[in-house]
């Protein structure tokens, strides 16, 4: 007697399955799938929520005097002793009245949209939350060369903020292939300064005297007990197509979920127990569409949370952002 192997009819099975799924198929109905790459396509559209005024560029020709420079957003730096300043990689002196073009790009990240768009959560190498009192990038360049601090200077820098705080710290920003690892704290004292802007009204804010270009923060330590908080979303939802953040709010507090591969959730493992946050999340599907994920809660001990994204426009996701 002539026998069918077994897999002929799951062969056959699968085949009926399939041609009865392309027979039914409704217009009306889409499948989500990840989209591949959706990670760099949200990270363009994340550098979108920046304000074009939290970037600035000067540009200084043969500077021999002191000057401060003023941004759109009140942020200033001090160029002082410029000749003495500056050196190159090859830590050769370079003083700025040699250069025919000296470039200070600054950019600003002064509130939460800021910390999304430039990919800058307030956290340390070691994943402890920090609370921001205001961050800054510093890029200088001479004749298109890369400058840094000779080593026995400091740039000092001046950043306006409602109701200053007496216990902020410098932090700096370790990067790696242009990503922000985390922030280390430079052992600096952040201080109270107050100062007038151009049309001579008294500002008030933090002053830096900073050991490195680069990102730069002035930050200090939460000092609450912490919790692990999880984000559970729908399965579709994955770290190839979706960044999860964990907004703190009232105070200028950002952090990253994680994706947990065991428990297939978003999560962060040092929340600060009680303080109310928002949950968003930002994701693509295969089609270009955009899923937002918006939840606000307390952190409880251990808590983990589940959100359905809905389905939003660029337009209102950039909108839901840029009002964080």
């Amino acid at each position: 007697m002539l026998t069918r192997p077994k897999y002929f009819f799951i062969y056959a099975l699968l085949s009926t399955v399939t041609l009865a799924g392309v027979g039914g198929c409704r217009k009306d109905v889409e499948t989500f799938r990840p989209y591949s790459p959706t990670l760099d396509a949200i990270q363009l559209l994340l550098k979108q929520v920046a304000n074009s005024s939290t970037k600035t560029t000067f540009t200084l020709n043969a500077v021999t005097e002191d000057k401060v420079l003023v941004t759109p957003n009140g942020v200033r730096v001090f160029l002082t002793d410029p000749d003495n300043l500056f050196e190159d990689a090859d830590a050769n002196p370079v003083p700025c009245s040699t250069c025919q073009t000296l470039k200070v790009e600054v950019t600003e990240a002064l509130d939460k949209s800021d910390i999304i768009a430039y990919a800058v959560p307030t956290t340390t190498l070691d994943g402890d939350l920090l609370e921001s009192g205001g961050m800054v990038n510093i890029i200088v360049t001479c004749d298109g060369k890369a400058l840094r601090l000779q080593p026995d200077r400091q740039l000092k820098i001046q950043i306006p903020a409602d109701n200053p705080v007496n216990d902020m710290l410098v932090f700096n920003g370790i990067m790696e292939n242009d990503s922000l690892l985390g922030w280390q704290n430079a052992d600096q004292p952040v201080f109270q300064a107050e100062w007038q802007n151009p049309n001579m009204i008294l500002v008030e804010g933090y002053e830096i005297l900073s050991q490195q270009l680069g990102w730069i923060n002035a930050d200090r330590f939460l000092n609450e007990p912490t919790t692990s908080f999880c984000v559970d979303l729908p399965d579709n939802f994955n770290p190839e197509n979706t960044k999860a953040y964990l907004v703190i709010k009232n105070i200028r507090s950002v952090a990253v979920l994680d994706y947990n591969l065991d428990e297939k959730t978003f999560c962060f493992p040092n929340a600060p127990k009680g303080y109310p946050v928002k949950v968003v999340t930002v994701s693509q599907t295969n089609n270009g569409d955009y899923w937002l994920g918006n939840f606000e809660t307390e952190v409880g001990s251990d808590a983990t949370v589940a959100i359905a994204p809905k389905q939003v426009t660029e337009q209102q996701m950039l909108d839901f952002l840029k009002s964080l």
